[in-house]
C-alpha cells in the first residue's frame, strides 16, 4: 500500500509519493520476479517520502536505503512489536508509561516518511488515528496526577505533522507543576527541514524558561532529533538545525546502528563528530530493534561494542550512549560487556537481566511481564533479546 498525500492542519506534509515514477519504488529491483516480491512489501510495509528526501536521494546509497523498500524485508525472523510488548496502550489513548519517572505521548501516529527500519511499524504504518484534542486533555489531566513523573517525551509517528495540536499540548504539558522536562522526538529535521522557520523555532524555544532565583521551578525543552549517516547532515538541514541551536534549544541525536550503511567505525567517528561540530550532541547509538522486516539491517550486539570500545579512547564529547531495547525498556552497554547467547530455533538471543523491578514494570504497565521475560528470585526482570549478525 502506498499512502497518497494525507490531508494535514497547516499543509505541513510534503509528499513526494504523489508524482513519483515506479523507477524509484523499485530501485532494489534486479528482475521481474524482484518487482513482484517488492509490490508484496509495500503491501505490507507501506513506503512513504517527502519531496526534500528524493532530492538526496539522488547522490545518496546510504539514505536510499533507509527509506525504500527491499526485497530482504519479505524474509523475517522478527516480531512486529519488539517494544510496544511492554506498553500498555489501551487505558488512555496516546499515553503510554513504561519508566516510573517519564511518559510517552503520541499526538500523531502517521509520519511525513517511513524509515524501513522503524519499531513502530505496526502502529505508524496501518492509519492509526490522531489524537483529539479532548484526548489530550485527559492525558495532560491524568499526567498531572503522577507524582513520580517529571518529564514527557512527545514522539510519535511524528509530532509535527499537526503543529497546532503540537503546541496544544505543549502548552498545556508547561502549566503541570511535576513536568519540569519535555523531549520532542522528531525525523522532520531530515525529512522536512524546510518547516522550521524563525517563527516556529522562536515559539518552541519560549518553553525553555531558566529561573536563577529558583532553579527547580526551571523548566527545560530539547528535541531528540535522528541522523544515522554524514550524508544526511546536507545544507538545509544544518540550517533547519541551526535556527534551533540558536535560540537555545539542545539537540540530541539519536542514530540506529544500520548493517550496509553505518556500521563501521569510520563512518560512525565522522557522523559523531560532524553533529559535535554543528552544536548537535550525539545522545544514543542505539542497537537496530528486531521489528519485523528488518533482519538485514540488523548487526550483532556485538559489533556495535567493538565500534564503542574505539570511541571511548577518544574525546568524550563524542560518545553517546550505546543501547538496546527489550521489552522492558532500554539497556545500557559498555565497552566491557559480554553477552550470554542461546540458541532456539536457529535464532540467536542474548539473555539479560535488566535494571527494571517486575514489580514495579507491572504496577506502571498494568500488564505481566511481555514474552520470553520472567522474574528473578531477587524481583528483576529477566529475558531474552533477538541479537542480529553481521553477515
Amino acid at each position: 500500500m502506498i499512502h497518497k498525500k494525507d490531508k494535514m492542519p497547516n499543509d505541513v506534509v510534503d509528499s513526494a509519493i504523489d508524482n513519483v515514477s515506479n523507477k524509484i519504488l523499485y530501485h532494489y529491483a534486479k528482475n521481474e520476479a524482484d518487482i513482484e516480491v517488492l509490490k508484496s512489501v509495500m503491501e505490507k510495509y507501506p513506503v512513504k517520502f517527502t519531496s526534500y528526501l528524493l532530492k538526496l536521494f539522488e547522490n545518496s546509497e546510504a539514505i536510499r536505503k533507509q527509506f525504500l523498500p527491499s526485497c530482504l524485508e519479505n524474509k523475517t525472523s522478527e516480531t512486529p512489536t519488539p517494544f510496544e510488548e511492554g506498553i500498555d496502550a489501551s487505558e488512555t489513548y496516546g499515553l503510554e508509561r513504561l519508566y516510573r519517572d517519564r511518559v510517552l505521548i503520541t499526538p500523531n501516529f502517521d509520519c511525513p516518511a517511513y524509515c524501513r527500519f522503524c519499531y513502530k511499524k505496526s502502529n505508524v504504518m496501518h492509519n492509526k488515528n490522531a489524537m483529539t484534542y479532548e484526548e489530550i486533555d485527559t492525558v495532560i489531566k491524568k499526567v498531572g496526577a503522577m507524582d513520580e513523573v517529571s518529564g514527557a517525551l512527545v514522539t510519535g509517528g511524528e509530532p509535527f505533522l499537526d503543529i497546532d495540536k503540537l503546541f496544544y499540548l505543549l502548552d498545556k504539558l508547561a502549566t503541570l507543576d511535576n513536568i519540569s522536562v519535555i523531549r520532542i522526538g522528531t525525523r522532520t529535521l531530515l525529512t522536512m527541514p524546510q518547516i522550521f522557520n524563525d517563527e516556529l523555532c522562536t515559539r518552541l524555544a519560549s518553553f525553555n524558561k531558566i529561573s536563577s532565583s529558583n532553579p527547580y521551578k526551571s523548566k527545560h525543552l530539547a528535541i531528540n532529533v535522528h541522523f544515522n549517516h554524514p550524508d544526511e547532515l546536507a545544507p538545509e538541514v544544518l540550517e533547519a538545525c541551526n535556527k534551533l541551536t540558536s535560540k537555545g534549544i539542545l539537540l540530541r541525536n539519536q542514530a540506529v546502528l544500520l548493517k550496509g550503511i553505518n556500521n563501521d567505525l569510520k563512518t560512525m567517528q565522522h557522523l559523531f563528530n560532524l553533529l559535535i561540530q554543528n552544536n548537535i550532541t550525539p545522545y544514543y547509538m542505539n542497537h537496530c530493534m528486531p521489528v519485523e522486516g528488518s533482519d538485514h539491517f540488523r548487526t550483532s550486539l556485538q559489533k556495535g561494542v567493538d565500534i564503542y570500545k574505539y570511541l571511548c579512547t577518544e574525546s568524550s564529547t563524542a560518545i553517546p550512549h550505546y543501547v538496546y531495547a527489550p521489552s522492558t525498556g532500554k539497556m545500557h552497554v559498555g565497552p566491557d560487556s559480554k553477552f550470554e547467547y542461546i540458541f532456539k530455533d536457529d535464532i540467536r538471543y542474548i539473555k539479560i537481566k535488566t535494571l527494571y523491578k517486575a514489580s514495579e514494570f507491572k504496577e506502571i504497565t498494568k500488564k505481566s511481564l511481555p514474552p520470553m521475560h520472567n522474574e528473578t528470585k531477587d524481583g528483576y526482570i529477566e529475558g531474552l533479546y533477538i541479537d542480529g549478525d553481521d553477515l
